[in-house]
């Protein structure tokens, strides 16, 4: 098979990039970054003044000063709109795209992108599909967000080619919108051997499954679009046999992170994108501490992102991992800020270090949503398991104070189903809104 020569040269250089120490992944980044960076400045006029504290009087970049650049954080990138886009961009950046997502925050976010930074992306997913071993003969099955009416149920619709050095690799798309069990008839009807959608679409597909007393048999999951928490991690295990193959990253991003092999933990694609951990004022903070994920794309010309924050909490890890690759990684990735609970007494936390299905025990369910209403409460939505059963609202509510927070009083609320995102994507938890 012969693949397309920037394609090939782009894989071979990332083979390569992630045993790079830090010191000559830095070196690394700085190339394409300054050309961003100086593009930047004169194709984005409301970047300029952002960009200034890093020029000096003779037009070298001193990067010493990187972190004096402001964050961009969403609101602000929705606002600023298309004066974020370029005006004119490099040859090699290649035709512009556009797109729009509402993520976990329902507000519409229009960005823009171009081919190099969508090799580059693709080219860093292919990588972490090699780590894992993926056959890209293999059928797989995507189950996501999608208007088209050829990816409606029964059927869905085959295609070829989302392996991107491998035109033949099969895959075969339905809408997430479809009813779980018509998801589960579909995967048993087509057979594939790897299964490519949101966390919380696994764990209804599986656990519906087990019910039938008929576990799906699948070579490898792979997740995208929701945090995992341990627990949930633990359940995927259980359901298939194996764990989750993660990707973190989002539409305007692009490819972030994806889990080791040899450690299961997210590492950092430092050679297609700068990330960064800080704190509310922009600081970096030490790695194990969690903070805000900012990110800067390499590649993006039509619409610069420089130190835009993601919207997301995570942690460095401490310790390099122990596979050999030298790219950094993500202790733990805590999902949207808006999930963080805040208490009477300043503290906060993220609910997701609660094992849900710990809740179970208390107040047995097929769906649960847990949600933040005042400071010292918090109410759990659930869809029971049979309409007469019988709750342990006290055994719940010191298991909540106990892992959360002693203050927090629990309301429990049934209701006959739990509705998802218009995106497909499920929120196990809100937090209060900011101001609350």
């Amino acid at each position: 098979m012969t693949v397309q020569p920037e394609i090939a040269r782009f894989l071979a250089a990332l083979d390569q990039t992630q045993y790079l120490d830090a010191e000559h992944m830095r070196a690394y980044q700085r190339r394409p970054l300054d050309r961003l960076l100086r593009h930047a400045r004169a194709e984005v006029p409301c970047q300029a003044d952002r960009l200034a504290p890093l020029f000096r009087g003779d037009d070298t970049i001193d990067w010493d000063r990187w972190d004096e650049i402001p964050i961009l954080t969403r609101a602000e990138a929705q606002e600023l709109g298309e004066a974020l886009k370029a005006r004119n961009l490099p040859p090699a950046a290649g035709k512009v795209h556009q797109g729009a997502t509402s993520g976990s925050t329902g507000q519409v976010f229009h960005h823009w992108t171009n081919d190099l930074q969508r090799l580059a992306s693709l080219c860093a997913n292919e990588r972490f599909f090699a780590w894992h071993e993926l056959d890209p003969a293999a059928l797989t099955a995507l189950i996501r967000n999608t208007n088209n009416p050829e990816h409606a149920y029964p059927n869905g619709m085959r295609s070829a080619g989302w392996r991107l050095p491998y035109p033949q690799s099969p895959i075969q798309t339905l809408a997430v919108n479809t009813p779980i069990h018509l998801q589960l008839e579909w995967l048993r009807r087509i057979q594939p051997k790897i299964l490519w959608t949101y966390p919380s679409i696994v764990r209804e597909i599986g656990r519906l499954a087990l019910e039938d007393k008929q576990p799906l048999q699948v070579d490898a999951v792979l997740t995208i679009g929701e945090m995992i928490s341990d627990d949930m991690h633990d359940e995927l295990v259980g359901l298939f046999g194996h764990a989750p193959l993660d990707q973190y990253g989002s539409a305007e991003l692009g490819h972030i992170s994806a889990t080791c092999p040899h450690s299961g933990r997210h590492h950092i694609a430092s050679d297609v994108a700068v990330v960064e951990v800080v704190d509310d004022g922009g600081d970096r903070v030490p790695a194990g501490t969690v903070g805000r994920i900012v990110a800067t794309p390499l590649y993006n010309y039509a619409m610069p992102l420089i130190r835009y924050d993601s919207g997301d909490l995570g942690a460095l890890a401490i310790k390099p991992c122990t596979c050999g690759r030298t790219l950094p990684t993500f202790e733990r990735i805590m999902g949207r800020a808006q999930t963080i609970f805040r208490f009477v007494d300043g503290t906060r936390l993220s609910p997701m270090l609660l094992h849900v299905r710990e809740i179970g025990r208390y107040v047995p369910n097929r769906a649960l949503q847990m949600a933040q209403t005042a400071l010292d409460r918090v109410e759990l939505r659930y869809v029971p398991m049979a309409p007469d059963q019988t709750n342990d609202l006290a055994g719940l509510s010191e298991f909540v104070r106990r892992n959360l927070h002693p203050s927090l009083s629990v309301a429990i609320k049934p209701m006959e189903r739990i509705e998802r995102q218009p995106s497909g994507k499920f929120v196990d938890f809100i937090g209060l809104p900011d101001g609350a």
